[in-house]
């Protein structure tokens, strides 16, 4: 009360100044105790220092996730039931395989054991298909989603009202018309286009269909900050799809777009499958209001038969604001580290921290063959200068950068020493490893591998190399425009 008589004795002026400085003050703390990242610290700390007002405004707006304490503790929660309800269900047979194919899996044994611990990911054996752009991968899809008896689950982040998009919606609806139950997770922001044609079109013909995290315009900044990036399709419990690959027609270059989409997937069939449908019900379970549990049903045993020998080996792994680690980060991290002759990664995004950074320092430093394959003109331009401004220190490293000018790149693809393969929907980035729901695979064994690097040779020639020497001779004000684009990548 003696705070308020003293405020208001010193005029209206000197009372918005008091008050700024209190709500400043108060600012600061929150952003020292709520912000993990020390560069995204530093940023808005800048921020609400050089711009007053606004930089506080900008904060409240987007800097503070509203909704991230439900969604993680709701799906730390779900996390801990589904996780004890697998290993109670599902056999585990991680350390036979191991000893079995200690030379398929060779010195990535200890990736194997890590994803084990952090992730509860099985090792598992199955058959799998690379399949490359979206004309190979949609005939597959929609042959596949053709064949589901029981039920169909698909998760995706971009969702389009085209060609495409009604071809697997018109599917869908068959499919329930025969029986089969169908389940779908959408993001809410990335497909807004479809919510008032193909959703609802799909909840009408008795489709259960969620946005994972619903964006109302109020909160639209925050709220969008999660964003639901897989890209899953479960048929049966037998089959699924994985890969960075949307559903729209400009991923599909048998479609004219007007753009050359580069872009990668996969088809898998045995038990990895279950694996990744228990991501599925761990995202359902966290975010929509009919869960889903550990059953016959929708983990059903495997059988190998003499149509599809599983031969490659397998671990699914996840990430997201309901898991308890930043595991994509962090299976990045250790594959880069335990590179010994090749590292050939594609990244539509490369905003690395510091960890990311080091380790592919490190790996070309004592030698590995270390190359990066990214777009030669980004969707994003901020992104797109962000990445430039850590291409000097990776080329001084040794590090080989190609950039894509064919079109756009957007495979998001790992193979390391000719033996270990991965693919998915994370990028190299600060949103893939701390805000985004994300999911790859890792494939260990010479088969696949070869197929996955013969792919991104192919992409190199499609390229062009950058140069250490010429590039740090570039003008002081492009410098400064990586340097602030990083900067602002911040927030992103």
């Amino acid at each position: 009360m003696k705070l308020f008589t003293i405020i208001l004795s010193l005029g209206l002026y000197h009372t918005l100044i008091a008050l700024y400085l209190i709500l400043l003050i108060y600012t600061i703390i929150r952003i020292l105790l709520d912000t993990h990242s020390s560069a995204k610290t530093l940023a808005y700390l800048l921020l609400v220092f050089l711009f007053p007002l606004i930089g506080l405004i900008f904060y409240y707006a987007f800097g503070i996730n509203y909704r991230h304490r439900m969604i993680t503790q709701k799906g730390l929660a779900e996390h801990k039931i589904t996780v004890k309800e697998f290993k109670e269900k599902i056999p585990d047979e991680t350390a036979r395989l191991m000893n079995e194919n200690t030379a398929e899996i060779g010195h990535f044994s200890e990736l194997v054991k890590f994803l084990h611990v952090i992730g509860n990911e099985n090792l598992t054996r199955n058959k799998v298909k690379l399949l490359i752009n979206g004309e190979e991968k949609f005939p597959n899809v929609l042959k596949t989603l053709k064949t589901a008896t029981s039920f169909i689950h698909m998760e995706y982040y971009a969702w389009e009202n085209d060609n495409r998009g009604n071809q697997i919606k018109d599917v869908l609806l068959q499919k329930i018309m025969d029986g089969v139950k169908v389940r779908v997770m959408y993001d809410d922001y990335a497909s807004r286009k479809i919510k008032h044609n193909v959703v609802k079109q799909l909840r009408e013909g008795g489709a259960e269909i969620f946005p994972v995290i619903k964006v109302k315009f109020t909160k639209i900044a925050n709220r969008v900050n999660h964003r639901d990036h897989r890209k899953v399709i479960i048929v049966d419990g037998h089959t699924g799809f994985i890969g960075g690959i949307n559903i729209s027609d400009r991923y599909d270059n048998s479609i004219d777009t007007g753009l050359w989409w580069r872009d990668t997937h996969f088809k898998i069939t045995g038990p990895a499958v279950l694996n990744l449908q228990r991501h599925f019900i761990l995202n359902w379970n966290a975010c929509q209001p009919n869960p889903l549990s550990v059953n016959k049903e929708l983990f059903p045993p495997f059988k190998e038969n003499n149509t599809e020998k599983f031969t490659e080996l397998n671990q699914i792994i996840a990430g997201g604001p309901i898991y308890p680690m930043s595991n994509i980060m962090l299976t990045y991290f250790k594959i880069f580290t335990l590179a010994r002759k090749k590292l050939y990664i594609t990244s539509p995004y490369f905003i690395p921290n510091d960890s990311i950074l080091d380790a592919l320092k490190q790996a070309a430093i004592t030698g590995v063959d270390v190359r990066l394959l990214m777009p030669k003109k980004s969707d994003s331009a901020v992104v797109g200068a962000a990445a430039k401004f850590y291409y000097s220190e990776l080329l001084q490293a040794g590090v080989k950068i190609y950039m894509y000018r064919k079109g756009f790149v957007h495979a998001k693809t790992v193979v390391a020493d000719e033996q270990l393969s991965v693919v998915g929907t994370a990028n190299m980035d600060i949103r893939s490893f701390d805000l985004n729901f994300e999911i790859f695979s890792t494939i260990y064994g010479k088969n696949f591998a070869k197929q996955l690097e013969l792919s991104f040779m192919n992409d190199l020639k499609e390229c062009d190399e950058l140069n250490y020497e010429e590039w740090v001779q570039q003008g002081v004000f492009k410098k400064l425009g990586y340097a602030a684009a990083r900067l602002i990548s911040s927030f992103l």
